[in-house]
């Protein structure tokens, strides 16, 4: 089996300083990673082919660094390995994991985050017990798609989806979704899956690219100023709501989603809301601003839409086509089945 692992730093990728800060160190992760796998499986005939695109804790990553990753992944497009492992940073796992789902959507082979909520010389680190499994997984020939393995503290090792992945809650050392399962639980099928040729050329999408889509993301919250923002070089908006799908919809106020509803007409930029219902909104508010142009995007969480957008807006949706093809994806993506074919 050949395995890509791609390291883009955080804690999985750190280690301590002498004051005691983590910072990112992905040279000396490489090492840590495989000398452990090697000694817990000395019989593996597992190769891995090493990149490092990135050396950054993952919150400091920007809309270029997602760039460099990408390029990293259409740089090994014409003679992909078995699997791809990306060691990412707990802190924006689950943005990146919802841009890879719809960026390498029609890559035939699984793509899995790993992370750690301690660095790998810690001995409270998952990070180890999570390259492991994401290793077995690729050698079960688990289905195509991104994935994010997880164990949570309370020692279940968990497979997601990595567009349903969620946050993780700053009081928590743990990650969850809404359809994850328990690693042993995944199912095995006699079907073997074959590498088909893959449905994305990245490469070409990528040779037409000068720079990363800018899309704003903006939270519902008491006190948020509409004619504070500028749309100045935005591709889209998507905007979220409250847990009634809703949003500030007063009429007349800097304080009310309309006045951002105008501007963004006038500049031609697609604004979206997430979740909300595509019909039959439960309360007014969110009701009138759909009606004042508003686009509602069922079921997703503020964070998948923003990573589904940027990704279309990526392969140069505009207008339409971007609303067009984050909901065809969001409904693709959901056929991802939890199997390995071994």
């Amino acid at each position: 089996m050949r395995i890509a692992l791609i390291l883009t730093g955080g804690t999985i990728c750190s280690r301590a300083g002498s004051d005691g800060a983590r910072r990112s160190d992905a040279g000396t992760a490489v090492t840590a990673l495989e000398e452990h796998y090697r000694r817990q499986n000395p019989y593996s005939s597992v190769t891995f082919t090493v990149m490092k695109p990135l050396d950054k804790l993952s919150e400091d990553l920007t809309p270029e660094d997602w760039l460099l990753l990408l390029q990293s992944i259409a740089k090994i497009q014409d003679d992909l390995p078995d699997g791809i492992i990306i060691a990412h940073g707990t802190d924006t796992l689950e943005q990146t994991a919802a841009m890879l789902s719809a960026a390498l959507f029609g890559l035939p082979v699984p793509v899995i985050l790993v992370s750690a909520i301690a660095p790998l010389d810690d001995p409270q680190t998952n990070g180890h017990a999570n390259f492991s499994a994401a290793v077995r997984l690729i050698c079960k020939h688990l289905e195509p798609g991104v994935w994010a393995v997880y164990e949570n503290s309370g020692g279940d090792m968990l497979l997601h989806r990595g567009f349903e992945l969620e946050a993780c809650r700053h009081d928590s050392l743990d990650f969850f979704s809404s359809g994850m399962q328990p690693v042993s639980a995944v199912g095995q099928t006699a079907e073997r899956i074959l590498k088909k040729e893959a449905r994305i050329d990245l490469r070409a999408v990528l040779s037409h690219i000068e720079k990363a889509p800018e899309v704003l993301r903006l939270e519902s919250y008491t006190g948020l100023r509409y004619d504070r923002i500028s749309l100045s070089g935005l591709s889209a908006v998507v905007h979220g709501t409250y847990h009634s799908e809703t949003a500030n919809s007063s009429l007349y106020s800097p304080y009310g989603m309309h006045a951002l509803l105008s501007e963004c007409r006038e500049a031609k930029i697609p604004c979206y809301l997430a979740p909300c219902r595509m019909s039959g909104q439960t309360y007014g508010s969110a009701y009138d601003l759909v009606q004042a142009g508003a686009i509602p995007l069922e079921g997703m969480p503020l964070h998948t839409a923003y990573g589904l957008i940027w990704a279309a807006c990526l392969y140069g949706c505009t207008g339409d086509d971007i609303t067009v093809r984050v909901r065809q994806m969001y409904q693709s993506l959901q056929s991802q089945s939890f199997r390995c074919c071994i």
